[in-house]
């Protein structure tokens, strides 16, 4: 497994695969948006493949406050390839790549699917904790031109707030 952070000289069809599994999983254009938005850094997993290296995964982490405080933004990995440690993998490489810029407070969110939050054990067991719960945070965060995948322009979706204490 490799992670490779965003540009870099990967050849299109990997760019493309990026694009559609974050633009499948969270909404046409979130990841061209992230992709202009110089606070955020981005990367994708790549796995040696049959023919070629296989994109598998796709996160983003951007810094605010001056460089103060980080955020473990987007996160997703290939359905085909879930439970086999990506997710885990792109926390740790986040982590490390925000503490290494010098970062003092780090943060993430992540969705309640079904009343549970699928994400929480992965971040807790990575020296994250549970802060706060946010409804409609979809809204806060994002404008028109990016609505909420499940609700729409009116999110009631749950994100769950954490906060790393290493």
């Amino acid at each position: 497994m490799k992670i490779i952070k965003i540009p870099a000289k990967l050849p299109l069809y990997l760019f493309i695969a990026g694009e559609e599994l974050v633009d499948n999983t969270f909404g046409e254009g979130l990841f061209f948006r992230q992709t202009w938005d110089s606070s955020i850094h981005q990367w994708v997993v790549l796995e040696e493949g049959w023919y070629n290296d296989e994109l598998v995964g796709y996160c983003s982490a951007q810094i605010n406050q001056e460089g103060l405080l980080g955020i473990l933004k987007t996160s997703v990995v290939n359905l085909s390839r879930q439970k086999n440690g990506i997710g885990d993998a792109m926390v740790k490489h986040r982590l490390k790549w925000l503490q290494e810029q010098g970062v003092r407070t780090i943060k993430s969110y992540a969705w309640f699917v079904d009343g549970e939050v699928p994400a929480q054990k992965m971040l807790m067991n990575n020296g994250f904790e549970p802060r706060d719960d946010i409804r409609g945070y979809w809204n806060d965060h994002h404008n028109k031109n990016f609505p909420c995948k499940v609700c729409g322009s009116n999110c009631k979706c749950i994100a769950r707030i954490f906060e790393y204490k290493g």
